[in-house]
């Protein structure tokens, strides 16, 4: 054919590929729970979420606080449990491979970056739409795919995880930057001030005002670094506290409505319905 040009394909190598995943989990702790503790021939990740987790690594017993990560290293023992006085949550992911240049980033405890968090919640995002097993589930050996899940959702998975393992590996081999570049450093203030205000009635205009942005800006920022709207984001904050607070304490959910500032109970447990697909009463019914 005239004119017809001829390119030549440039094959990619492959430096980070896992076998396949045996496990993906997002538990919700009562704050006295333990788990025995176990030995496998392949690898597992666990992060700590909203607070921290007390686990064993082979002949080491550690703290994992908030946004702190730990990989263990095939036939590693493991075990965890929470302090007794506070509920948390982990993030596990347990997969397969022939993958050497794990073992430096393997036994020692990691604080999570913003990048390594987005991946981490995309891994728990894909998996609950690739896998009819509920990753809240204890005792599962085998994950079971979904019948209709969401088309490219296992590629998610294991490109996420791929991703996440690569940039552990990378922060083995270059020294920590100091600190992130300054709107980094802002949002991050922002998430905090959701986080630290979370019993209080804040309004979008209230979060703008506080940091001396511009509302539009603001909507379109948070957005695209989270995926959602802020309010959206805050009021799953209020749910997460709320449930850390079921877990928790013996308080009725008046009282719990109250001190999140829901204004009435019947639109807490509206709300509650609305985000986890359960009521109040069922969550309590759940915890582990």
């Amino acid at each position: 054919m005239e004119n017809e040009v001829v390119y030549g394909i440039t094959k990619l190598k492959r430096e980070m590929e896992i076998d396949g995943i045996y496990t993906v989990h997002y538990f919700e702790y009562a704050k006295d729970f333990s788990y025995e503790g176990e030995t496998h021939g392949f690898w597992e990740l666990i992060y700590a979420d909203k607070r921290s987790l007390i686990i064993t690594a082979g002949d080491k017993q550690l703290k994992l606080d908030r946004g702190q990560m730990y990989l263990h290293r095939p036939n590693e023992f493991h075990n965890l449990r929470c302090d007794g006085e506070h509920a948390a949550n982990s993030a596990i992911v347990s997969f397969g491979g022939e993958l050497p240049e794990l073992y430096a980033a393997a036994g020692k405890i990691i604080t999570c970056t913003p990048e390594q968090k987005r991946l981490l919640a995309g891994i728990i995002r894909e998996a609950g739409a690739a896998f009819a097993t509920p990753l809240g589930l204890l005792g599962v050996r085998q994950m079971q795919k979904a019948e209709n899940g969401e088309f490219g959702c296992e590629d998610l998975v294991k490109s996420y995880l791929e991703q996440l393992l690569i940039l552990l590996v990378r922060a083995t081999k270059k020294k920590p930057a100091g600190t992130y570049e300054n709107g980094g450093r802002r949002f991050s203030a922002i998430l905090r001030f959701l986080e630290e205000n979370v019993t209080e009635k804040l309004c979008f205009s209230d979060v703008a005002k506080h940091f001396s942005l511009s509302p539009s800006i603001l909507k379109r920022d948070f957005r695209r670094q989270m995926g959602c709207g802020l309010m959206e984001y805050f009021t799953k904050l209020k749910i997460d506290a709320a449930k850390q607070l079921i877990r928790e304490r013996d308080l009725n959910f008046t009282e719990i409505a109250a001190e999140l500032s829901f204004g009435s109970s019947q639109y807490f447990t509206a709300v509650f319905r609305r985000v986890t697909g359960m009521t109040p009463s069922e969550y309590r019914e759940s915890v582990l």
